[in-house]
């Protein structure tokens, strides 16, 4: 975890990973141990999920999560993750507009 306001180089560390896309705070990416970007936080139509509370938000999470999990966590650990952020941001969804 990066603070861009408060850590050393923090904003030159969040320009340089997260470059000109969108979206507030928190962003995430996961790098590999060479540094390169496996995933980030901007969905495939580039909106940030930041502290993901929708249905869609929460699916591209679950999506970070089975990209990187690598060997060593299961994809019954990574439904855990899942299921577990789900109950927690189902009450706090607004209500869909139709």
């Amino acid at each position: 975890m990066i603070d861009v306001d408060r850590d050393t180089n923090g904003k030159a560390i969040n320009e340089r990973l997260k470059g000109k896309r969108q979206g507030g705070l928190p962003w995430m990416v996961i790098l590999d141990a060479d540094g390169k970007e496996l995933v980030s936080s901007n969905r495939p139509n580039g909106r940030n999920i930041g502290g993901p509370r929708s249905v869609e938000e929460c699916a591209w999470f679950g999506v970070m999560m089975r990209r990187t999990r690598g060997d060593k966590v299961s994809e019954a650990d990574v439904q855990l993750m899942i299921d577990d952020l789900e109950a927690y941001s189902a009450p706090k969804r607004r209500p869909r507009r139709h």
